[in-house]
């Protein structure tokens, strides 16, 4: 328990990331390691050797935190892109991951009919990315790929890495085990954000909302940490210690809209940072890129704005006469 509230200090003071104990999962054979040693040696005339079942778990967390943690897959990224649908006025991502890694922007820059635009590094070809329209909303669905055998071993991971239109209000959904996320939303809107499982880390740069926009964290051994511009009010609500790390938020300036977290599980993690590098006001509401010209025709041209009437020259005055003499 000691040398666990080490780790756990070193999370909340900011040297270790909540994302070690993603990572960490995959140490599990230890504890039934640690669990044999003591059922071994517990009633022998060495009971004191008991102690290298702690030192053993105790030790592999710290060779994680060292920075030995299971890397990338080798394999070349894969483009990943969708359509962008007409109509499409709002977005919904669904994201149903584990043992992955997902980065997410909010991007002006897309190329013109596009919806979503990145890359993966995935480890099985289960994987899928695709969307489908309801009315002005288009759900995008990410599904990783299926774990086949013992789940949490020190294997190579999925990555994603994903675009999607600024100018779309976004709404995510974030859902299954040992999924970490880095999310830079900076530059568009977020109507809502869920996630549900166990062992999910989400470190998200969020914008000034243009309304009280709610945050849901469900489930066990979760981590969410979230920055936001200053003067944004984020209220955390939710059982704190001894079942969780919660973060009672920032007050922000009075009267703005903000963020409302509500925190529902056990041993969870919930920290707030404000950033004055984020614009202190909503993102402006950008216009939708125009459709894209069918093949075969040339955009139509705009026509050229009248040219201003000519105003009239005022004449030139007469000459002078000559002096006399």
């Amino acid at each position: 328990m000691a040398g666990f509230a080490v780790f756990l200090l070193l999370n909340t003071m900011g040297y270790l990331p909540w994302s070690f104990w993603l990572d960490a999962i995959a140490l599990w054979p230890l504890l039934v390691m640690s669990a044999g040693i003591r059922i071994a040696f517990d009633r022998t005339r060495a009971p004191w050797i008991v102690l290298a079942g702690p030192l053993l778990i105790l030790g592999g967390l710290a060779w994680f935190a060292s920075g030995a943690r299971p890397g990338p897959p080798p394999g070349p990224w894969e483009p990943e892109t969708l359509s962008r649908p007409e109509g499409v006025e709002r977005v919904e991502l669904d994201a149903r991951l584990v043992g992955a890694r997902l980065r997410l922007a909010a991007a002006a820059d897309l190329p013109a009919g596009r919806l979503v635009d990145g890359g993966s590094i995935a480890s099985h070809e289960a994987t899928r990315l695709e969307v489908d329209t309801d009315g002005g909303l288009a759900r995008v669905h990410l599904q990783g790929g299926e774990r086949h055998g013992v789940v949490f071993l020190p294997r190579p991971r999925e990555q994603w890495d994903l675009r999607l239109p600024a100018e779309l209000p976004l709404r995510l959904r974030i859902a299954g085990a040992g999924v970490g996320g880095r999310f830079d939303l900076t530059a568009g809107a977020l109507e809502g954000m869920r996630t549900e499982g166990v062992f999910i880390g989400v470190d998200a740069r969020l914008p000034a909302p243009r309304q009280d926009t709610e945050i849901q964290m469900n489930g066990v051994f979760n981590s969410l940490n979230l920055t936001v511009p200053e003067g944004t009010p984020v209220r955390v609500h939710g059982a704190g210690i001894p079942f969780n790390a919660v973060d009672r938020g920032v007050k922000g300036v009075e009267g703005r809209p903000g963020y409302n977290v509500q925190v529902q599980g056990i041993f969870s993690a919930v920290d707030v940072h404000t950033d004055r590098g984020i614009p202190p006001e909503p993102p402006p509401v950008l216009a939708s890129p125009p459709p894209s010209a069918p093949a075969g025709r040339p955009p139509a041209e705009a026509p050229a704005p009248p040219s201003p009437p000519e105003r009239p020259r005022p004449e030139a005055p007469p000459p002078a006469a000559p002096p006399a003499g």
